[in-house]
């Protein structure tokens, strides 16, 4: 999928809009390109509008004043993000890099603004998707202040193994440890302290960046707490 095109009619966020407003809206957007690890748009950033991604992916991540970094989410092509910049002051409340190499259009705030006060279905269609990433972060922020670090770890895995289903028990992991540290809430060495201790209760045997899952229902269960 990371290196599909996406047609931007095609994508989920243009394709729920009567074919008026979406061909309007795609005339209007601009394709932009990123190399692999470039910023795209920078937390504290003015946004110029939607980022639907075309090829590629962004990984979406946000830091504090204690160079701590939490990472959100991946958005992939068809996806977007940006929408609720929309509705507000249009600064950016995340940070946004390019997954290898990028290519993004932007729907530009102004036509999407003008877009919502000619047909109220795209109103509806912007509202679901800023719900939509609202429940996103529920279960990440459920993981992050209940669950332990190899609970997040297990979590991880079960994550990755469920996004190439055709791959089985094996999943090879793309990102550098820092990055899927910045995943789970945690350091670098608690990463790999929460790997270690899965492959010691023998639910996977590790050779990062692959990780073999040995029993997926004691490691389902462990991510749970349930164990």
């Amino acid at each position: 999928m990371a290196n599909s095109n996406v047609n931007l009619k095609k994508a989920k966020f243009l394709s729920e809009l009567p074919l008026s407003e979406s061909d309007e809206l795609s005339s209007v957007s601009e394709r932009r390109s990123f190399n692999d690890g470039a910023t795209v748009f920078a937390q504290g950033s003015k946004l110029p509008g939607v980022y639907v991604v075309a090829k590629g992916s962004l990984r979406i991540f946000r830091g504090s004043g204690k160079n701590r970094v939490q990472i959100l989410d991946v958005i992939k092509p068809g996806q977007c993000v940006g929408e609720v910049q929309v509705f507000s002051d249009g600064i950016a409340a995340t940070t946004a890099e390019a997954r290898g190499a990028t290519e993004c259009w932007i729907v530009p705030a102004l036509a999407l603004r003008q877009a919502i006060m000619r047909n109220p279905i795209v109103a509806e269609v912007m509202f679901r998707h800023v719900a939509s990433k609202l429940l996103h972060l529920i279960p990440l922020l459920e993981r992050l202040s209940t669950n332990t670090v190899p609970e997040r770890v297990a979590q991880l895995i079960l994550d990755q193994c469920a996004e190439a289903p055709e791959h089985g028990n094996i999943v090879e992991f793309r990102d550098t440890q820092d990055h899927m540290a910045k995943y789970i809430g945690s350091s670098r060495e608690a990463l790999n302290r929460g790997l270690r201790l899965l492959c010691d209760l023998g639910f996977m045997q590790s050779t990062f960046p692959v990780v073999h899952i040995i029993d997926m229902q004691k490691l389902q269960r462990y991510a749970r707490g349930l164990q």
